[in-house]
C-alpha cells in the first residue's frame, strides 16, 4: 500500500507527464518494488502455510490414532453408537476439525493489527474515524456461534445417524435385498438427510446475514474515510494525495480482512461441535488399573457363585443366582433353550459384562481382579458366527501374534482346515477379502477354530463351534477339539447334544438359572428330566456347513470385472441438476453485477483528488458506493441460504442415488476390493460433503467473481486498452496456473487415496470390535492402523506441497500484474496516449480483478477437489438402475420352481465350476431339500435363487417365467429367504419384521411372530414390539434374533420359502415348535431347504444330495435310505 500511495502521489502532483522521463523512471522504480514484494510474499506465504498445514495434518493423524485406540480399549458392550456413526466421527468430524484449524483467522487478525498500526502512524484522525468498523465486525462475528450452535450440533447428530443407516445397509446388503428392503432403508436414509437440511440452511442464513452486514459496514466505512481524507488533503492537513489514499485503503484492508471471519467462524463452530463428538470417544478410554493380577499361572478353576445380571431392555433378569463349578482341566457343557442365559454367561466370563451381584471366581479369586487383556489372552473362543478380516489366511490366524509356520499348520490340521487351504492357489497367503468373502461358511468356521487353538489357550470356550461344518468334518473337528480340551478347562455351549457326549459335566439352564446338572450319561438316564427330554427330541444330529458364498480360490480375479457406473465429475453433476445449477449461477451473476458499477468509483476518486471542484465528485462517489452496497446486502442475504439449500438437496440426491445403486448391485460388485462394503461405506460418508462445493455457495462465489472480473476488464478497456489487456492476461494466466497446479495436486491426492486404506480398516474395526477384544489383539489392529497413518506421510507431504504452492500463488501473484499494469500504463501516459486519471483508474481496476480472483481462489480450489469427489460418487451410481426395479406391477406367482442344466462359476474364479448341469423341479406346494458335504454347491443354488448372482449357463424358472424376465423385486416378493446367520437392523422389533413389507397390519406382525415362536418373548419385553434391538440385534439372544428373522419371512406370505438352515440357532424345544410352524406355513407353498439336521427334512417330497457341484442322488427319504448311498451314510453318522 505504501508503493500504491507513493505512485498515486506522483500521478496527482505531476501536471505534465507527457514526454517527462523523470516521471516515467520514477514510476518504474516504485513499480519494481511490486516484483520484490511478490518474491517475499511467495516465500513467506509458502513457508507459513506449509508448516501450518503439515502440523495440522499431524495433529489430525494423532487424533485418528487416539480415536481408534479409544474404541479398542473401551468395552464394546458399552457403546450405544453404531459403527456407521463411529465411522462418521472418524472421517467427517475430524475433517471438520482440520478445517477449523485453518491458518486464515490468525492471518486476518495479524493483518488487521499491522495495517491499523501503520494507518495510525500516517494519520490517526482518519484511522480513528474508520476504526469502528473492526470492532463491529468482531461483534457481529461473535453473534454467529450463538445463532448457529444449536443447528450445528443438530446437523452433526443427524449426519451421524444417517451414516449409520447407510453403513448398516451396505454391510448387510444381501439381507436387505432378499427382503426387498431397499426402498425402506433408502427412505429411512433419505428422511434423515432431509431432516438435516433445515439446520444447514439456518446456519447459512446466519452466515449470509453476517457477511451481508459486514460488507455494508465496509462500504459505509469506505465512504466515511474517503470523504474525510479527501477533504483533509484539500485542506492541507494531509501532505499528499498518496497519503490520503494509503491511509484510507490500509484501514479498509485491515477492517476488510475481518469480514472474511464469517465463513471461518462457521468452520470453527463446526470444528468445535465435531471435536466434542470426537473427544467424547477419545476421553472415554477405560482404565483397567484396578485389575492387575496375571492369570497366566492359574489352574483355571472356574466358579459362578450366585451370579445375577439384567439387561436394561428386559424386565426379567438374564442370569438369576447362577451357580456352577468347572474343575481345572475339565470340560463342561451349557445347554438350554434360546434366551436361557448361555451367551450371557460367556460374556460374563470374557469380561464383556459385569455381574450385578454374586461373583465369578477363577481359582477362588474374583474375575474383576484379573487384568482384562491378559485374561482374554488365556482364553480361546470359537463363536457360532465366525468373524474374519481382510488379509491372508495366515494373517487371520496369527493376527499379529508371533506363531511359527509349523504352529499355524498344526492348528489348521486340528481344525480340519489345512487340506482346503493348501488346495488354494496361494495356500496360506491367499487373500480372503472383507469378512472372508471368498470362503464358504464352514471354511470360515474352521479358520476361526484354528485361530482359537493356535495360542494353546488355558481356557477354551466353544459357542456352537462346529455348527457350520458338514457331518464328516464335524466328527473329525469334534475329536480334535476333544483332544485339544485335554488338560485345559473347556466350556461348551451347544444345541446339538451329540457334540457334548464326552464332556465331564453338563449344566442345563432355564430362565438364567441351573435346573439340572450332572454328567451326560446320568442326565440322559434321568427319567422325566429336562435333559433327557431334549435328547429324546433329537433323534438325529448333523454337522454340516452352510456356505455363505462360494469359492475357495483366489479373490483377486474379480478385481478387473467391470460394472456400469456414471462417469464424470463437475459437468456430470451440473448436467444432472440443470435447473438448480442455473439458479445458483443466476444468483452469482446477480451478485457480480454490482462489482463493475462499484469499480467506477476509482475514476471519481482520482478526480476528487486532482480537481479543486471535488465536492460533486465525492457526492457521486458516496451515493454510488452506498447504492451498490445496499444492493449487495439484499442479494447476499437471499443467495446464501438458497445456495446452501440447493447444495444440500443435490448432495442428498447424490447420497440417496449412491445408496440406492449399491443396494441394487449384484453380490459380485462387492467382491472386489475397491468396492468392498467397507470401501463403499467410507466413500459414501466422506465424499458428499467435499463434492457439495460444486453446487452450493462456492459455485455462486466463483460465478460472481468471474462475471465481475470480465465485466471490470470491459470497463478497463474503455479507460485504457493496454491495461485492460493486462487485466485479461491476469485472469487467463491465473486460471491456467490454477488448472496446472490443481492437476498436480489431484495426482498427489489420488496417490494419497490409493495409499490410505485407514478408512476401510476403521470400518472393519468398528464392525468387529468385540471379536478383536475377545481375541486380545487390539495392539495388532492399532499397529496396523498406525502403520497406514505412517505410510500415508509421503503422499500427504506431496499433496500439502501443491496445496501450499497454490495458496502462495493466490496470495502473491497480483503483485506481478500490478507491476506490469503500472509499468505498461505509465509508458503510454509518457507517450501521451492516456491521462494519469485513466491510468490510475485502470490500475485500480486491475487490482480489483486481482482481489476478485483472490476472493474466488478458495472456492475454486474446493470446486476442483469437489470434482474428484463427485467422480468417486458417480462411480457408485448404476445408470441402468432407473430402467429396472422401479414401480413395476406386482407379479403373483403360483409357486412352482425349476432349474435346468445350471452351471455357475464365481467371478473370483471364472475357470472353476461350482455348479455343473444341476437340474431340479419343485411343483407348486411341494418341498425340496438339499443336503451334502461342505462346498458342494447348496448355498450357491440359494444365491442363484435370490439372484445375488446369475447362472453361467442354464436357466431358472418360476412357474413358466424365466428368472431373467422377472425383476428382482417381483422375484423376491414371491420367494422368502431365512438364512443361517440372522441379521437385524437398528430399530424396533416391528421395524425388523416389516422390512420390505408394505400394508401389513399389526395383526399380521403378531401372527407371523406366533408362527415363529417369538410372540411370547416379545410380549415379555417392557416395550413389546417397540423394543429397540440395537445394532445387529445385540440386545437379543441368537435364538431370538433367528425367530425374528423367520417372522420377517412369514409376514410376507411368500409363494416360495427358502430355508437356509433356518432353525440352526434354536434350542431343541424352540426348534420343534418353529419347525412345526414352518411346516404348517409351508402348506400350499413351495419350500426349498438346506439342512444340517437331517431329521428336519425327512418329510420333504424330494431330497437331493449335492456334492462337487452336481446332484449325485435324489429321491424321498425312504427311497434314499433304501439305496444305502451317500445320504444313508450321512444319516447313519448322525445317529446318537
Amino acid at each position: 500500500m505504501f508503493v500504491v500511495g507513493r505512485i498515486t502521489t506522483i500521478y496527482v502532483e505531476e501536471k505534465s507527464p507527457v514526454g517527462n522521463e523523470a516521471f516515467l523512471w520514477s514510476v518504474w522504480r516504485w513499480s519494481a518494488l511490486y516484483g520484490v514484494g511478490f518474491l517475499l510474499a511467495f516465500i513467506v506465504e509458502y513457508t507459513q502455510h506449509y508448516l501450518h498445514m503439515w502440523s495440522t495434518e499431524r495433529i489430525m493423524s494423532r487424533c485418528r490414532r487416539k480415536f481408534i485406540a479409544a474404541i479398542l480399549s473401551r468395552q464394546s458392550s458399552d457403546f450405544e453408537t453404531s459403527s456407521g456413526e463411529l465411522g462418521n466421527r472418524l472421517s467427517n468430524h475430524i475433517d471438520r476439525m482440520r478445517d477449523g484449524l485453518g491458518d486464515k483467522m490468525g492471518i486476518y487478525f495479524s493483518t488487521f493489527i499491522v495495517s491499523t498500526t501503520a494507518s495510525f502512524i500516517l494519520d490517526w484522525q482518519t484511522t480513528l474515524l474508520m476504526a469502528w468498523a473492526g470492532p463491529l465486525y468482531i461483534l457481529l462475528s461473535t453473534l454467529l456461534p450463538k445463532l448457529s450452535e444449536k443447528s450445528t450440533n443438530r446437523g452433526l447428530a443427524v449426519a451421524e445417524v444417517a451414516n449409520g443407516v447407510a453403513v448398516e445397509s451396505i454391510v448387510n446388503f444381501k439381507t436387505v435385498a432378499s427382503c426387498n428392503g431397499q426402498g425402506q432403508m433408502i427412505q429411512k436414509y433419505s428422511s434423515l438427510l432431509q431432516s438435516g437440511v433445515g439446520s444447514a440452511v439456518r446456519i447459512a442464513t446466519s452466515s449470509g446475514l453476517l457477511e451481508a452486514a459486514s460488507n455494508l459496514v465496509y462500504n459505509v466505512s469506505t465512504c466515511a474515510g474517503l470523504w474525510f481524507a479527501t477533504i483533509s488533503y484539500h485542506n492541507g492537513r494531509l501532505p499528499s494525495a498518496g497519503t490520503a489514499f494509503t491511509v484510507v485503503y490500509m484501514s479498509l484492508m485491515s477492517a476488510h480482512r475481518l469480514t472474511f471471519l464469517g465463513p471461518h467462524l462457521i468452520s470453527l463452530l463446526k470444528a468445535r461441535a465435531a471435536a466434542a463428538k470426537v473427544y467424547e470417544v477419545i476421553d472415554s478410554t477405560e482404565s483397567d488399573s484396578m485389575s492387575t493380577l496375571d492369570p497366566s499361572k492359574r489352574d483355571m478353576h472356574v466358579e459362578f457363585r450366585n451370579v445375577s445380571f439384567s439387561y436394561p431392555s428386559r424386565a426379567s433378569p438374564a442370569i438369576n443366582s447362577l451357580s456352577f463349578e468347572l474343575q481345572s482341566g475339565k470340560s463342561l457343557a451349557l445347554v438350554g433353550k434360546s434366551g436361557c442365559g448361555k451367551s450371557t454367561t460367556l460374556k460374563l466370563l470374557t469380561k464383556f459384562l459385569k455381574a450385578a451381584s454374586g461373583s465369578v471366581l477363577i481359582d477362588g479369586v474374583p474375575l474383576d481382579q484379573y487384568d482384562t487383556r491378559k485374561w482374554r489372552q488365556m482364553i480361546g473362543v470359537v463363536s457360532q458366527e465366525p468373524c474374519l478380516f481382510s488379509g491372508s489366511i495366515r494373517e487371520n490366524i496369527c493376527l499379529g501374534r508371533e506363531f511359527s509356520h509349523d504352529q499355524v499348520i498344526a492348528a489348521c490340521k486340528i481344525a480340519h482346515a489345512h487340506e482346503f487351504i493348501v488346495a488354494l492357489d496361494k495356500g496360506y497367503e491367499t487373500l480372503i477379502g472383507a469378512s472372508g468373502v471368498s470362503l464358504s461358511g464352514g471354511q470360515k468356521q474352521r479358520i476361526g477354530i484354528a485361530r482359537a487353538i493356535v495360542s494353546n489357550p488355558r481356557l477354551l470356550l466353544l459357542d456352537e463351534a462346529t455348527s457350520a461344518l458338514d457331518t464328516k468334518s464335524e466328527r473329525i473337528v469334534q475329536r480334535a477339539l476333544d483332544d485339544a480340551s485335554l488338560g485345559r478347562s473347556t466350556i461348551v455351549v451347544a444345541h446339538r447334544l451329540s457334540t457334548i457326549k464326552n464332556v465331564d459335566a453338563v449344566v442345563v439352564m432355564a430362565d438364567g438359572a441351573v435346573v439340572e446338572s450332572g454328567d451326560y450319561t446320568e442326565l440322559r438316564s434321568r427319567a422325566g428330566g429336562v435333559f433327557a427330554k431334549m435328547v429324546a427330541e433329537q433323534d438325529m444330529q448333523k454337522a454340516e456347513e452352510t456356505p455363505s458364498t462360494s469359492s475357495e480360490d483366489s479373490f483377486e480375479a474379480i478385481q478387473e470385472q467391470q460394472f456400469p457406473s456414471v462417469t464424470g465429475g463437475l459437468f456430470a453433476l451440473l448436467a444432472r441438476h440443470k435447473f438448480k445449477t442455473f439458479l445458483v449461477v443466476l444468483l452469482g451473476i446477480l451478485k457480480g453485477v454490482g462489482h463493475p458499477l462499484l469499480s467506477v468509483r476509482f475514476f471519481f476518486l482520482i478526480g476528487s483528488l486532482e480537481e479543486d471542484n471535488y465536492e460533486t465528485l465525492l457526492v457521486w462517489l458516496v451515493v454510488g458506493t452506498m447504492s451498490v452496497a445496499i444492493y449487495h446486502f439484499i442479494v447476499q442475504l437471499i443467495s446464501q441460504p438458497i445456495c446452501q439449500y440447493i447444495g444440500e438437496t443435490v448432495m442428498n440426491d447424490m447420497r440417496v442415488a449412491s445408496l440406492s445403486s449399491l443396494l441394487h448391485r449384484p453380490a459380485a460388485y462387492f467382491d472386489r476390493r475397491p468396492t468392498s462394503p467397507s470401501a463403499c461405506s467410507v466413500l459414501l460418508s466422506q465424499q458428499p460433503p467435499l463434492a457439495m462445493a460444486l453446487i452450493d455457495n462456492k459455485l455462486s462465489v466463483v460465478v460472481d467473481s468471474i462475471f465481475a472480473s470480465f465485466s471490470i476488464i470491459c470497463v478497463a478497456f474503455a479507460f485504457c486498452l493496454p491495461n485492460g489487456l493486462v487485466g485479461m492476461l491476469y485472469i487467463i494466466s491465473y486460471l491456467l496456473l490454477l488448472v496446472v497446479f490443481e492437476r498436480f495436486h489431484s495426482r498427489a491426492n489420488e496417490a494419497l487415496v490409493e495409499t490410505d486404506t485407514s478408512g476401510e480398516l476403521a470400518v472393519e474395526i468398528f464392525e468387529n470390535v468385540a471379536t478383536i477384544q475377545q481375541l486380545a489383539v487390539e495392539n495388532h489392529f492399532q499397529e496396523k492402523y498406525d502403520q497406514i497413518q505412517r505410510d500415508r506421510q509421503v503422499p500427504l507431504a506431496d499433496k500439502v506441497k501443491w496445496q501450499t504452492i497454490i495458496h502462495a500463488t493466490n496470495e502473491s501473484i497480483f503483485m506481478i500484474f500490478d507491476c506490469i499494469a503500472t509499468s505498461v500504463g505509465v509508458y503510454f501516459v509518457f507517450r501521451g496516449d492516456y491521462s494519469t486519471k485513466q491510468l490510475f483508474t485502470t490500475e485500480c481496476l486491475v487490482a480489483y480483478v486481482g482481489w476478485l480472483t483472490f476472493m474466488m481462489s478458495t472456492s475454486l480450489k474446493e470446486m476442483v477437489t469437489a470434482s474428484s469427489s463427485a467422480k468417486l460418487l458417480f462411480g457408485l451410481i448404476d445408470p441402468t438402475l432407473t430402467k429396472k426395479d422401479t414401480a413395476e406391477p406386482g407379479y403373483e406367482a403360483k409357486g412352482s420352481l425349476r432349474g435346468e442344466d445350471l452351471s455357475f462359476a464365481y467371478p473370483s474364479q471364472p475357470n472353476r465350476q461350482v455348479l455343473s448341469d444341476v437340474s431340479f423341479n419343485v411343483d407348486q406346494g411341494k418341498s425340496l431339500a438339499m443336503v451334502g458335504p461342505s462346498g458342494g454347491g447348496k448355498s450357491t443354488i440359494v444365491n442363484l435363487l435370490e439372484r445375488f448372482y446369475e447362472p453361467s449357463a442354464g436357466k431358472l424358472m418360476l412357474d413358466d417365467a424365466g428368472f431373467s424376465s422377472i425383476t428382482h423385486r417381483q422375484l423376491r416378493s414371491n420367494i422368502a429367504l431365512v438364512s443361517q446367520e440372522p441379521i437385524l437392523f437398528r430399530g424396533t422389533i416391528a421395524d425388523n419384521v416389516l422390512l420390505g413389507v408394505e400394508n401389513a397390519s399389526d395383526e399380521d406382525v403378531k401372527r407371523a411372530c406366533q408362527l415363529a415362536n417369538a410372540f411370547e418373548f416379545i410380549q415379555d419385553l417392557p416395550e413389546g414390539y417397540e423394543t429397540l434391538v440395537g445394532e445387529k440385534g445385540r440386545s437379543l439372544s441368537g435364538g431370538q434374533k433367528q425367530r425374528i428373522a423367520i417372522a420377517r419371512a412369514l409376514v410376507r406370505n411368500p409363494k416360495v420359502i427358502v430355508l437356509d438352515e433356518a432353525t440352526s440357532a434354536l434350542d431343541t424345544q424352540s426348534e420343534k415348535v418353529v419347525r412345526s410352524a414352518l411346516e404348517s406355513s409351508a402348506r400350499g407353498r413351495t419350500s426349498v431347504s438346506i439342512a444340517h439336521r437331517l431329521d428336519t427334512i425327512r418329510h420333504c417330497d424330494e431330497i437331493v444330495f449335492v456334492e462337487g457341484g452336481r446332484i449325485v442322488e435324489r429321491g424321498s427319504h425312504e427311497e434314499l435310505m433304501a439305496k444305502r448311498g451317500k445320504y444313508y451314510e450321512m444319516t447313519e453318522q448322525q445317529r446318537l
